[in-house]
């Protein structure tokens, strides 16, 4: 049945999460499609189809670019096996060559007086570039009044502040009085909320400076509390990075936030959707400040 389609599509990369997605599930179905990818669900998990273009990820297959924009996807159902991948009785995307994709190695980390002065030139920086919506202003401090603040960044205010509070037990190895997470799954608009995407950015941050227990802790946090307080879409993409995994643009801007290039964060952040990439930020900065601030103490002490 695999064998015959009418349109073979080849995919060129495949992320590790999404060849274990090909590997465990049989059927399929197309749950939503844009303009440059797809994505297939089978249960609670995703993976996404797509052009180049959309960048490499843990649970991204990327495809050649000509046909993909042609397809007629919406409803259909997918047969998964042999190599290939079905949908309806026509099209096929072909795994036979595809590379397998996983993100590099993070970079070295430098000193916190470094990483303070880089906190400092990112929120210079989104008091120009950051949208409006989203948390990225009242995170790095630069956002209008309080009293003038839109809704989403009132109500995330006190929940950002106990997400700080709790970091800075983890980090300075005390023990935290406060849930990580509190009101932060789920909070905003859309497929992946402005809350889920702070916690994405979190992560990557945290794995990147080798915070290990603290990376470890978020995401027990994450995990332990995600049914049906997310959509299901985002709960996939949250438990991947709290098992370390991220898209190759985040991994870009994080990287280059810890090399001090601000100017490249923020163009990598700029091209994950429309404010998903400066909620991530949001998280970075809030977790790059606490970091940065807890070994400026410790070390000053050594």
């Amino acid at each position: 049945m695999l064998d015959r389609a009418d349109v073979v599509v080849p995919i060129l990369r495949s992320g590790v999460l999404a060849q274990d997605f090909c590997r465990r599930h049989a059927r399929a179905t197309v749950e939503a499609v844009f303009e440059r990818s797809f994505y297939l669900r089978a249960g609670d998990e995703f993976i996404c189809v797509g052009e180049p273009d959309i960048g490499n990820g843990p649970l991204t297959l990327i495809g050649h670019p000509g046909p993909l924009a042609d397809l007629d996807l919406a409803g259909r159902p997918v047969a998964l096996g042999g190599g290939h991948i079905l949908i309806g009785n026509s099209i096929r995307l072909s795994l036979d060559r595809s590379e397998a994709w996983r993100s590099p190695p993070w970079p070295v980390c430098p000193s916190p007086s470094r990483l303070i002065e880089t906190c400092s030139a990112l929120a210079r920086r989104a008091a120009i570039d950051a949208p409006e919506e989203g948390l990225a202003r009242h995170v790095c401090g630069i956002g209008e009044a309080s009293t003038h603040q839109r809704p989403l960044a009132r109500i995330a205010g006190p929940r950002v502040a106990t997400f700080e509070r709790w970091l800075f037990a983890v980090l300075a190895r005390g023990r935290p009085s406060e849930d990580a997470i509190q009101g932060l799954l789920g909070l905003g608009p859309g497929l992946t909320p402005s809350g889920d995407d702070f916690l994405v950015g979190a992560l990557a941050l945290l794995d990147c400076v080798g915070e290990r227990d603290a990376h470890a802790a978020l995401g027990r946090a994450i995990t332990a509390a995600l049914r049906g307080a997310t959509s299901a879409l985002s709960a996939c993409f949250l438990r991947a990075a709290a098992a370390g995994h991220v898209g190759e643009t985040l991994h870009r801007a994080v990287s280059s936030i810890i090399a001090g290039d601000v100017g490249a964060a923020i163009a990598a952040v700029d091209t994950i959707g429309h404010s998903s990439g400066w909620d991530m930020m949001a998280g970075i900065t809030t977790t790059l400040r606490v970091a940065a601030s807890t070994r400026s103490s410790s070390s000053a002490y050594v």
